[in-house]
């Protein structure tokens, strides 16, 4: 039987803390409009487009307001700002937005989850995704997209070079050990997706409410699908801990709070093997710091 392993890529917990000062000081920084990254935006007019508008700028206060119940998802991933701005061309018109997240795994995660299945432009180097009406890549700790109004065909070389001039500006992108090529048989490449809280966690498996993995935003864990010839499909999870102990209390944690529509069939404090709604298997185990999941399995482990 092929054991199918992940490499996980962990990284340790961002500073929340933020700089002490007077009241009125903070009230006055408050009243200060956010610095957003309009240095990275094309100028005009470029290749025929010019400005619509004045750039906007979104920070964590405001983007409810612009993304309608999708922003938690960028706050759980690590956001700091997006900086929007319109171009227009005769009938044409392009929106870029340039999210800027905490670091390049957050970028990389909010990608991963946004992108779908990719389809590349062969001109394009980053990591990417396009359609008729959008473009989406990333590179470094920004995740962008660049929208075209009306969809059609005609623009579609546009959004190439709006994003080709964006990624031009943008930091060098950096080496993620999670993202590397996965030493291991069977793995389903375009099923790669990174978690660093629940809401990322229910896009692979609902094991429980809450953060029942212990993440606590401070680790960040990777899923992926496999096709296994011995296990047929399944999902495979994978979370490395700061110690032996800590892997341990997360199971434990798990087994407390385990979704009521998953049974447990056997468990022990390295191991926890349930069924799920659709009658198939789940097992975890805890092996030093690790805890690897594997769901949807037709055999009972």
């Amino acid at each position: 039987m092929t054991r199918a392993t992940v490499v996980v890529l962990i990284l340790t917990g961002l500073c929340c803390a933020g700089p002490v000062g007077s009241v009125p000081a903070a009230r006055a920084a408050a009243s200060q409009p956010a610095v957003g990254d309009t240095a990275l935006l094309p100028p005009e007019p470029f290749n025929g487009w010019k400005k619509a508008e004045a750039p906007r700028v979104f920070t964590q206060a405001d983007l409810y307001g612009y993304i309608d119940g999708g922003a938690e998802l960028f706050f759980e991933f690590g956001f700091e700002q997006m900086t929007l701005q319109r171009y227009r061309n005769g009938s044409g018109e392009i929106t870029v937005e340039t999210y800027r997240m905490t670091d390049p795994v957050a970028a990389t995660g909010i990608y991963l989850m946004k992108c779908g299945k990719e389809s590349r432009d062969a001109s394009l180097r980053e990591r990417h995704t396009i359609g008729r009406y959008q473009l989406q890549f990333e590179r470094h700790r920004y995740y962008v997209i660049i929208t075209s109004k009306s969809g059609s065909e005609q623009f579609k070389p546009e959004l190439v070079k709006f994003a080709t001039f964006v990624a031009g500006k943008l930091p060098a992108d950096v080496g993620l050990p999670a993202l590397r090529p996965l030493p291991a048989p069977g793995l389903v490449a375009s099923s790669l997706r990174l978690f660093r809280g629940p809401l990322g966690l229910q896009s692979a498996f609902t094991l429980g409410d809450g953060d029942v993995l212990m993440l606590g935003a401070k680790l960040t864990a990777v899923a992926a699908e496999y096709d296994d010839p011995a296990l047929g499909r399944y999902t495979a999870i994978l979370v490395e801990y700061a110690t032996p102990a800590a892997a341990t209390q997360a199971l434990a944690h798990l087994q407390s709070n385990l979704d009521r529509y998953l049974k447990p069939i056997d468990k022990s404090a390295t191991r926890l093997v349930f069924k799920d709604f659709e009658n198939k298997f789940g097992e975890v185990t805890v092996s030093g710091r690790r805890l690897e999941v594997k769901v949807h399995l037709q055999q009972q482990p």
